[in-house]
């Protein structure tokens, strides 16, 4: 089976400061794989690489097959990503159902399909609120929606659900959950919650600028060497969805 990501002894330089050395990493369809470790550690960099936002000074990086600065629109259109938080102007006098065609195209215009791309994230209460005047959490519902909408083969996820309640994290969680075993779409996610990891992710990498471990989250949650890399004690909150 073809890796949707592959990469090979990478190593990233930002403004003459190692950020990731030697790190290796695949992703195969129907994995979640969850990428963990401290703040800092070279996380939301990876990501950056692999959609081609960060350039690298060596090492072997494939996205679908290609090198990140060779794909096009077309394989674009085939990975989700949703970052820690959108940069654009909150001020913009948009409506949601406006931003969603804007970002989603042409055949997005219709109202019924916007209410489904919502409805897959419990929001389509939002559709014809003003952007301004969203809450954090809903602005990351509306991102998250987005990147669901076209059916991406590879789902890029940087702590997604920041500001987002516990019920509907859970749902969107089990919305990936289907996505990986009915469509076999692949999903790299960072995260620092342990007990999402626990419940969702096929296998779990950490890094701290290099690889540190990988395997399964039975594994890799119960090593100690996770507690040298955290600085404190590593446990797996479990939560409750009322």
């Amino acid at each position: 089976m073809t890796p949707l990501i592959e990469v090979a002894d990478l190593r990233v330089q930002l403004d003459g400061r190692p950020i990731l050395e030697g790190v290796h990493l695949r992703l195969f369809p129907q994995e979640t794989v969850a990428l963990i470790g401290p703040n800092g550690a070279g996380k939301t960099t990876l990501l950056r690489v692999l959609l081609g936002l960060v350039p690298y000074q060596s090492g072997q990086v494939r996205v679908l097959g290609k090198a990140p600065h060779q794909l096009t629109r077309a394989d674009r259109a085939q990975i989700g990503y949703v970052p820690q938080a959108l940069q654009f102007d909150r001020t913009m006098p948009l409506l949601v159902s406006e931003l969603l065609r804007a970002i989603l195209g042409d055949a997005y215009q219709k109202r019924a399909r916007l209410i489904a791309v919502l409805e897959a994230v419990d929001a389509v209460h939002l559709l014809d609120k003003p952007v301004r005047a969203l809450s954090g959490g809903e602005m990351q519902r509306v991102v998250i929606a987005c990147a669901l909408a076209q059916e991406p083969k590879l789902l890029l996820l940087d702590e997604p659900a920041t500001g987002i309640d516990v019920g509907t994290r859970l749902h969107f969680y089990d919305l990936v959950e289907h996505l990986r075993t009915e469509r076999q779409v692949g999903t790299l996610i960072v995260s620092h919650d342990l007990s999402i990891v626990s419940r969702y992710a096929t296998r779990v990498v950490c890094i701290h600028h290099r690889l540190v471990c990988e395997g399964t989250p039975a594994e890799v949650l119960q090593m100690p060497l996770l507690e040298e890399v955290y600085g404190h004690a590593v446990g797996v909150y479990h939560h409750h969805e009322h």
